[in-house]
């Protein structure tokens, strides 16, 4: 079997630079309409959402494999005398933001995107709230890759994070610059969780981008038609990209279900990686940008 050829040093940088753009073309194609609300996020994590109901639908999981680790951080618990702070990074139209809401009836909710028109979603659908809730939810603008959240969200006071499919849209370098980030404003002390979820590596739709040219811009990282990327993790990937930022995996499971497609006869393999990680003990202090992005000629050729 012959790998697949691996995109130009230009258009990795091109795909980089217009990241921000090719999102804000994406929700004014789509608007609010593209992804579904995450009640799901209490069923996942009962031990962070812990004060939630609990969901009346259970899934069907007759189709699906699991495969589940434990790490070395201690349980996360929960501070019933303060008002929790949750920080949702990459929140897209809200579909996580407006679930959070309801699972705490007293926790304020930041949440930014790298896309102005995600942004202007949420504070669109926030503004018809009740005021009690409206004041709880704080948009921004940030690539969290590259912007301080310092600039937004008051250091060291965030107890939950959720990244839900957001890591896989950055590059793997930019992938640790946003986890640095958000040191800066998790609790210490390994008392905050950061939930995640994500692409797995194996997954049908990373299948189909190996057998097309030109949409392989690394190991296990792609771009989509519409300029969009997406990495699919290993669990090793995630693990080491959390540790090294001194934040310990709580517990792991990689998803397998298998949809099958009774007109082909052809079963579709979807992986998903799920997982929570504790705050580092010792929260960064600062946020150090990475360096611009460097104009290459789409001429050079590859070294």
């Amino acid at each position: 079997m012959t790998s697949t050829p691996v995109a130009s040093e230009f258009f990795r940088n091109k795909y980089e630079r217009e990241a921000r753009k090719n999102w804000d073309v994406f929700y004014k194609r789509h608007g609010e309409n593209f992804f579904k609300d995450r009640h799901w996020l209490a069923r996942e994590w009962p031990e962070v959402f812990s004060r939630a109901e609990p969901s009346s639908t259970a899934p069907d999981l007759s189709h699906e494999r699991m495969e589940f680790r434990r790490g070395p951080a201690p349980a996360y618990v929960t501070d019933d005398l303060t008002p929790r702070v949750f920080l949702e990074i990459g929140c897209g139209a809200g579909n996580t933001v407006f679930p959070l809401l309801e699972l705490d009836a007293a926790a304020t909710v930041y949440c930014c995107d790298f896309s102005a028109r995600a942004v202007d979603l949420v504070k669109k659908r926030a503004a018809t709230l009740p005021e009690c809730d409206r004041s709880r939810v704080k948009a921004f603008v940030c690539d969290a890759t590259c912007e301080a959240l310092l600039d937004n969200v008051p250091a060291k006071s965030v107890d939950v994070a959720t990244l839900i499919f957001a890591l896989s849209a950055m590059s793997k370098p930019k992938m640790e610059y946003a986890l640095r980030n958000l040191s800066t404003v998790m609790r210490d002390d390994q008392r905050g969780a950061i939930c995640v979820r994500d692409y797995a590596a194996g997954d049908l739709a990373q299948e189909r981008f190996d057998g097309k040219d030109a949409q392989k811009l690394s190991e296990n990282f792609y771009v989509r038609s519409d300029g969009t990327r997406a990495y699919y993790f290993t669990h090793e990937d995630l693990t080491k990209l959390f540790s090294d930022q001194g934040m310990e995996m709580r517990e792991m499971f990689v998803h397998e279900r298998t949809i099958t497609n009774r007109g082909q006869a052809l079963d579709m393999n979807r992986r998903w990686v799920q997982a929570s990680f504790a705050s580092a003990k010792t929260s960064a202090e600062t946020f150090e940008p990475p360096p611009p992005e460097k104009n290459v000629s789409p001429w050079a050729t590859s070294s």
